[in-house]
């Protein structure tokens, strides 16, 4: 079943795909997790200066779009056999600017990277520029027991870049609140008055495009 799930993930556009242990504490009592990303356009990351496009906005709409359709299609495929699942929406914010079940969390306990300074998930493979996927379930998987290390080092480019001042400059650590490396208001409410133009103003990506992590070498 592992590897028919990652197999399908993958096969259906994933980049990396983990599997980890989530505990109880989340709605649904679920104890394991899927994790996944799908690698973001570099072409249209890298198209975004002092504000978002609306290339980058579509973009971030449609990617969405595809990691609810294939985390619905993957829990299907276990709740064929018998299991348990809650394909976790890949936006949606139920309690204030949380949702019920952290993304990047799950991401870091299935190995996949680490939580950066800026807030965002820094994957193994694509720095910043992904987005998540998380399907809770019962199925007893070979869980991850290695996690990746904060490795932003001392670079602080996401926070000086930040419009909204909202970085903080602060390293992650696993457990601690959101908002002692960033507030995520001053993030929204910056989107929300400076990119309506955009599209409703809920994305903006400069800390992800200016992130070297996320930058292909050559």
């Amino acid at each position: 079943m592992q590897e028919r799930i990652k197999n399908f993930l993958i096969g259906n556009g994933a980049g990396q795909v983990g599997f980890f242990k989530a505990g109880e504490d989340n709605p649904f009592g679920l104890t394991y997790g899927i994790s996944f990303t799908i690698p973001l356009s570099d072409a249209i990351v890298d198209s975004i200066g002092d504000e978002p496009t609306h290339t980058y906005f579509h973009h971030y709409r449609s990617v969405n779009t595809l990691i609810d359709n294939i985390s619905l299609k993957a829990g299907i495929i276990l709740g064929k056999e018998g299991f348990k699942y809650v394909p976790v929406p890949a936006s949606q914010s139920v309690n204030g600017l949380q949702g019920i079940f952290s993304h990047k969390y799950g991401a870091y306990l299935a190995g996949l990277g680490y939580v950066g300074r800026s807030g965002l998930f820094v994957s193994s493979q694509n720095g910043p520029r992904v987005r998540l996927g998380t399907i809770l379930t019962d199925y007893p998987f070979l869980c991850n027991e290695e996690m990746v290390p904060f490795s932003c080092g001392d670079c602080k480019l996401c926070t000086v870049s930040c419009p909204a001042m909202a970085i903080r400059g602060e390293n992650w650590n696993p457990g601690e609140d959101r908002e002692r490396i960033i507030d995520a208001k001053a993030c929204s409410d910056f989107m929300k008055k400076k990119f309506q133009h955009i599209g409703r103003g809920v994305v903006c990506g400069i800390c992800m495009k200016v992130c070297p992590k996320g930058q292909k070498m050559t």
